[in-house]
């Protein structure tokens, strides 16, 4: 299998996304109630899949400039 490495400034964008949701998920739990850590497993779950259709995107689009 090979992997594509992720560009360095989409990995920062990914990362400051991360660090919203934590601020997203602890705003909701003290609103809301509940814990912030059930917030943020849906947060970082739509996260991932977000990834993964970029990512899997970029993979394509590389290959069929290939």
């Amino acid at each position: 299998m090979h992997y594509q490495s992720i560009p360095t400034n989409y990995k920062e964008t990914l990362r400051d996304k991360a660090q919203l949701n934590i601020c997203i998920a602890k705003d909701l739990s003290e609103n809301f109630g509940g814990s912030k850590a059930d917030y943020l497993k849906r947060l970082n779950r739509k996260l991932r899949i977000k990834i993964a259709m970029e990512y899997s995107f970029n993979a394509h689009s590389f290959a069929m400039a290939a």
